[in-house]
């Protein structure tokens, strides 16, 4: 298990770590319901980009504590120095502040509150 407090951690590692938890979430999401291989990777990269977590996170954002609130606003005003250009800036830096709050339901054990973004979000 990773050793972090996500209120001292660097937000970018809180997203690397959310990244990659989120995307483990959503293909366990569609394996379960019963996508054939040769769908699954179509439809997990349609949920697991910059573009559709900007969406999740605009979506969910109102809902979010103060704790929460500040922890992807410091993420989203990281210093990220190089863009992708498969969507716009602030798409990637709403992603960014959505993996990181990922990251901190991971380390805190707070499963259910990504089981609970999946449920209402994805299809």
């Amino acid at each position: 298990m990773v050793h972090l407090n996500p209120k001292e951690a660097n937000s970018l590692v809180l997203a690397y770590l959310g990244d990659s938890v989120w995307e483990l979430y959503i293909r366990t999401h569609y394996i379960n319901k019963g996508y054939n291989i040769k769908n699954l990777n179509k439809i997990v990269k349609e949920n697991v980009n910059a573009k559709a977590q900007s969406v999740i996170f605009r979506s969910i954002y109102d809902n979010l504590t103060d704790d929460e609130k500040g922890l992807v606003n410091r993420a989203k005003n990281s210093n990220i120095k190089t863009f992708p250009k498969s969507c716009s800036i602030v798409e990637y830096k709403e992603a960014t502040a959505f993996e990181a709050l990922i990251g901190k339901y991971y380390i805190e054990k707070q499963l259910e509150k990504i089981e609970k973004i999946i449920e209402e979000n994805i299809k």
